[in-house]
């Protein structure tokens, strides 16, 4: 049986000596907290940190943020994937500003009640920026507590999270709550890793069941890996006479980045008679959520003058002013890593 208090000083002193310095750990502001944790949901700490700094240097307040043009939201947050949560991020500012006096919501139903915050974001914002009494579950948390107490269901069932969560609630330090869920965030992260712990450096070993009985790997019980699906598509890179970058903007309405550039794309097999392809520059891969895409890459030429709608011709230099697909990144990367970069050819014969 853990004894809660041992268990709690042992955790908060090893976090307060090997915790990570983060830019949003050096604040109690909850906007900024709030941006961060939405960040990081499906994005790894070290790649968020500098999307982070910069997307508070354009959106420095809640206000900024609420009336943001939703192209600049978007170039902003290009790079970072999941666009629905810049999208839902802006929502909810515009009701914090509307109905909470410009500050996020200090109590866990309140905050429930904004767009796209669940009960993880919720929860975590308000204990970290408020310290209110509440305990975190994300996947960190949920290996972490599946091995303190051998508990093999899965917290991504409602059954499952319901057992995790009671038990993260039971643990939770309330002087120091706020601490408490990052710090077993932290132990998760870097220490309860899911192939491999380091046991030996766990500050909370001697409370773990799972480790007592040699059987931390065993916990919790893996998920059969889902192959990603891969779809092949060519992207074709057309330049004109000033070397400006053909781009078109994906519809509203489309089920894939809506509104975000990107060069003229199409799937292969599929021969689209307005680009006769040039140079084969390569072959970039990128996976989004579970579909594996593999796209090859070729210098263009349109076959003659077309108006093609929802299209522009665009400086590369300029790329960061507006949002841009990561694929399209990677395909502009390709070309200035290959020999092709100066031997762009004019868009038309």
């Amino acid at each position: 049986m853990i004894r809660k208090t041992n268990f709690q000083k042992s955790l908060l002193a090893w976090y307060d000596q090997n915790r990570r310095q983060l830019p949003w750990r050096e604040t109690k502001d909850p906007y900024r907290i709030w941006i961060s944790e939405v960040m990081l949901q499906q994005t790894r700490v070290q790649a968020v940190i500098d999307y982070y700094k910069r997307f508070l240097k354009t959106f420095p307040t809640m206000k900024t943020l609420a009336t943001a043009k939703e192209e600049k939201l978007l170039a902003a947050w290009s790079g970072l994937g999941y666009y629905s949560r810049a999208r839902n991020l802006q929502k909810a500012a515009r009701v914090i500003l509307r109905e909470h006096n410009g500050k996020f919501p200090e109590d866990v139903a309140a905050s429930l009640r904004l767009p796209g915050v669940g009960e993880y974001t919720a929860r975590a914002v308000t204990s970290i920026a408020y310290d209110v009494p509440v305990a975190v579950l994300d996947g960190n948390v949920a290996r972490v507590l599946s091995r303190l107490y051998t508990i093999s269901d899965n917290f991504r069932k409602n059954s499952g999270k319901k057992i995790l969560l009671n038990r993260a609630d039971a643990l939770l330090a309330h002087s120091r709550p706020g601490d408490f869920n990052q710090a077993m965030m932290e132990l998760g992260a870097t220490v309860c890793l899911p192939r491999r712990p380091s046991c030996k450096t766990c500050p909370v070993r001697r409370h773990c069941l799972a480790f007592s009985q040699d059987a931390v790997e065993n916990y919790p019980e893996p998920r059969e890996p889902r192959e990603p699906k891969p779809k092949h598509y060519i992207s074709a890179l057309v330049f004109n006479k000033k070397g400006q970058l053909l781009l078109t903007q994906n519809p509203p309405d489309s089920p894939w980045m809506p509104g975000f550039w990107h060069p003229p794309t199409w799937e292969a097999g599929f021969n689209d008679e307005r680009f006769l392809l040039t140079d084969h520059v390569g072959q970039i891969r990128h996976t989004i959520t579970h579909h594996k895409i593999v796209i090859d890459v070729y210098n263009a030429r349109l076959e003659r003058k077309l108006v093609i709608r929802q299209s522009q011709w665009i400086n590369p230099k300029q790329l960061k002013s507006i949002p841009v697909t990561t694929i399209a990144r990677k395909s502009l990367a390709l070309l200035e890593s290959t020999s092709m970069v100066d031997a762009r050819r004019p868009a038309s014969l």
